[in-house]
């Protein structure tokens, strides 16, 4: 009589077959997930960068006298209609009393110091120094301002495939 069934070797065989189509599977899965998430990560650094771009360029466009200064850093400009001694700034931190060095700030008052104490976080992941040799904001002539943002999703690590540079820039020139 002849008992019909599985060997322990063939039960070893298909286990072993089974698991290694599993952990290929399974590590398939997880760097598409990683694949993902990088791609979401840097989707929502482009938008926010987006939107501090169109925030910063839209004041501007509103604003009247400007002034950059800072080596390029900050940029000045009296909001129109406002008091003469009121004005608008924006500007990358120093690292030390203004602000982390990877932020863009906005922040009101008649001196930068005044404005750091109201100061809001615009953009972050800031690259400095700009790896293209151009300030953040750039005075163009005729009026015409130039604003460069370079971000990466890790400023302060050096470039590389899994930590590229994303440009942004810009030209607005004041309406008042």
């Amino acid at each position: 009589m002849c008992k019909k069934g599985f060997t322990l070797l063939e039960v070893l065989v298909a286990v072993t077959v089974f698991g290694l189509v599993a952990a290929a599977a399974g590590g398939t899965f997880a760097s598409m997930q990683q694949a993902w998430r990088k791609q979401r990560n840097s989707i929502a650094l482009m938008q926010n960068s987006r939107w501090a771009m169109e925030f910063i360029t839209n004041e501007l466009r509103q604003g009247g006298t400007v002034t950059i200064s800072g080596g390029g850093q900050r940029l000045r400009f009296r909001p129109y209609p406002g008091p003469p001694t009121s004005f608008v700034w924006f500007w990358r931190g120093n690292g030390g009393g203004l602000g982390t060095a990877t932020i863009i700030y906005r922040g009101t008052g008649p001196s930068i110091a005044a404005a750091n104490f109201n100061r809001r976080e615009l953009a972050n992941f800031i690259v400095f120094p700009n790896p293209s040799g151009n300030n953040i904001f750039t005075d163009a002539g005729g009026g015409l301002y130039s604003i460069e943002l370079t971000l990466r999703p890790q400023p302060t690590q050096p470039v590389g495939r899994e930590n590229r540079n994303y440009v942004l820039s810009t030209q607005a020139r004041p309406r008042n």
